[in-house]
């Protein structure tokens, strides 16, 4: 997982990682918690594509930086 390009993209969309959490439905501690662990479920990754309204790059960029490497 990219986390700068992760934050990055957060931040162009007007959310702040605690506000993200509260769109998501799950708290800020399990937010930062699966941020140090990079390990959403797919449902989360997938809220998170509609809400902050990410193409198929920008997913491959973050959510697969490692996978592709």
């Amino acid at each position: 997982m990219n986390l700068e390009e992760f934050r990055a993209e957060v931040a162009r969309n007007g959310y702040t990682i605690p506000t993200l959490a509260a769109a998501l439905g799950i708290s800020k501690k399990k937010m930062y918690s699966h941020l140090a662990k990079e390990n959403f479920t797919q449902a989360e990754i997938s809220s998170m594509v509609k809400i902050l309204n990410l193409d198929v790059n920008k997913i491959m960029i973050i959510f697969f930086a490692d996978a592709v490497s």
